[in-house]
């Protein structure tokens, strides 16, 4: 493709437009692809991050190296990147002492650098990336940002919020749920500091005068969105369980309140541990109260950060709605632990699979640990919130096609949250509580480690033995086919019935909110009662 005196090899293509964003490295000629995905002819295995951030400049700097395998042959990596100023690209086969430097392309409409390899990538074959960067620290409370609190005086914490689309704000890689891999992640600090990852920390070592570096040991697999790490002056109070270490922390002059948030936590964990059969995989859990943060909170595996008021508790002037809001949070946030972390959506058009789960096992955990919250009360004034944005037009199936960075924080809602568990609330009580767990089980041991669609879940569910004593008219209950017509459509039915005699007859049509309904018929044959 000519551009002036400029040319540009078109590589390859997937689904036709796959390298439509290098274009747009030539000033002037931007061309939108209709897809937001990664390609995946090469795959992440292993990060080896390394970060300093300065808390007096408000900068920090990073290299990182990324191990990749490669899918199918190419001559470039595609990833992401986000304000990241990259300083040096390097590229290393397996095996390979020399280090390749390497051109790089941009996209920014999409987040996205390609890198150009000097030969052919050769199928089966592993290859390292290596990158140095450095950047900003964030004020937008997304991606590695600053925070400002008042200790006395005047003081700045570091921390991450990466979930959906921010890990490439931090550092270069391949920033989509169902791109798992390792990572080992070592800081350098001020000695007067503290650090935090998701694993248990390895090892101290000094670099320069007042400077550390703090190494964690490598990580499970797990998503991008899921990788945290937090810079700050933090205290902490911990408990065991189960091989576990639980610590809660907060800045100092809150640690008194963070008592509550522990315990509560050690009896949910044991009592998810108890219904998944799976045991919590890592030796630590952390969870702390961010002095500035946005959202009430984000699963971070093995680091679950929070606003302070879905945190702490004080027991002189917290009020009993506090201490049910606490213990919800941490019951969503622990859920998440298994699902959206162990096993984790494929794409973000099945978000449901990860907030309607987490949100389905908040309540019920707080009614089976904590009855005298009474938190179904609160759970059924969500259910009909939930129903009311869905009886608009202008409501969407809980499984949507997602196809760029808007669509992605659209699906951040109640019917993502609320409808999806709502429908699973729907199911237990359909098939039996027994079945249902027998399902959850499954789908968590099949899928361990891995990225699944909403299609995986209703298999688990149809391989449990006891549905075979379920028949409907024609043969054995099909979970799948049943619960596509709630994922896959929006609104809900309203089923009108009329007696006339012996006579009665039954009428379905998607119930509207202040709208003269059309006919509208679901393709089920059965549907279980909606909760």
């Amino acid at each position: 493709v000519q551009f002036g005196c400029l040319s540009v090899m078109v590589l390859g293509m997937k689904e036709d437009v796959e390298v439509a964003w290098l274009w747009s490295y030539f000033s002037g000629y931007y061309f939108t692809p209709v897809f937001l995905q990664l390609p995946t002819d090469v795959v992440p295995l292993h990060y080896d991050l390394d970060l300093q951030p300065n808390l007096t400049t408000l900068k920090f700097t990073g290299s990182v190296k990324i191990v990749v395998s490669i899918i199918q042959v190419t001559w470039k990596i595609v990833l992401h990147s986000s304000g990241l100023n990259i300083t040096k690209a390097t590229i290393t086969s397996a095996g390979g002492s020399q280090a390749k430097p390497v051109e790089l392309l941009e996209y920014p409409l999409h987040d996205q650098i390609a890198v150009m390899a000097p030969e052919a990538l050769l199928v089966g074959q592993n290859y390292t990336l290596n990158m140095e960067f450095s950047a900003n620290l964030s004020d937008t409370y997304y991606g590695f940002y600053k925070i400002s609190y008042e200790d006395e005086k005047s003081k700045w914490l570091a921390a991450t919020q990466f979930e959906p689309l921010a890990a490439r704000s931090a550092f270069p890689c391949f920033d989509e749920p169902a791109f798992k891999a390792t990572f080992l992640i070592k800081i350098k600090r001020d000695e007067q500091l503290s650090t935090l990852s998701n694993m248990p920390k390895k090892a101290t070592t000094p670099v320069t005068n007042g400077i550390v570096q703090d190494e964690f040991f490598v990580s499970l697999k797990m998503s991008t969105y899921l990788v945290a790490f937090i810079v700050g002056d933090l205290k902490n109070i911990s408990k065991e369980t189960n091989g576990t270490l639980v610590s809660v922390y907060a800045i100092p002059q809150h640690l008194n309140q963070v008592g509550y948030a522990l315990n509560t936590t050690v009896k949910l964990l044991e009592f998810y541990q108890k219904y998944f059969l799976i045991n919590y995989p890592l030796e630590k859990l952390d969870l702390v109260a961010i002095p500035d943060f946005q959202a009430g909170a984000m699963e971070n595996w093995g680091l679950i950060t929070f606003r302070e008021t879905t945190l702490l508790y004080d027991n002189q002037a917290s009020s009993a709605r506090d201490k049910k809001l606490i213990t919800a949070v941490i019951a969503h946030e622990l859920a998440h632990q298994w699902f959206g972390n162990l096993v984790t959506m494929e794409w973000w058009n099945d978000l449901w699979l990860n907030e309607g789960f987490a949100t389905f096992m908040e309540y019920f955990a707080m009614e089976e640990v904590f009855p005298d919250l009474h938190s179904d009360e609160d759970f059924l004034n969500l259910i009909f919130k939930a129903m009311m944005k869905d009886s608009l037009n202008s409501s969407h199936p809980i499984s949507s096609v997602v196809q760029s960075s808007e669509q992605v924080e659209e699906m951040f809602d109640a019917l993502s949250y609320i409808k999806g568990a709502s429908l699973l609330l729907m199911l237990k009580q359909y098939l039996t509580k027994d079945v249902f767990q027998a399902g959850v089980e499954i789908y968590l041991h099949n899928h361990s480690y891995r990225s699944t669609k909403s299609d995986d879940l209703w298999d688990s569910m149809n391989e449990v033995s006891i549905l075979d004593a379920l028949l409907i008219t024609n043969g054995t209950l099909d979970v799948k086919k049943l619960m596509k017509t709630w994922t896959l459509h929006k609104g809900f039915p309203l089923v009108t019935v009329v007696r006339r005699g012996r006579n009665i007859s039954v009428q379905q049509e998607q119930f509207l909110y202040r709208a003269e309904p059309e006919n509208w018929t679901s393709p089920a044959r059965l549907l279980p009662p909606y909760y």
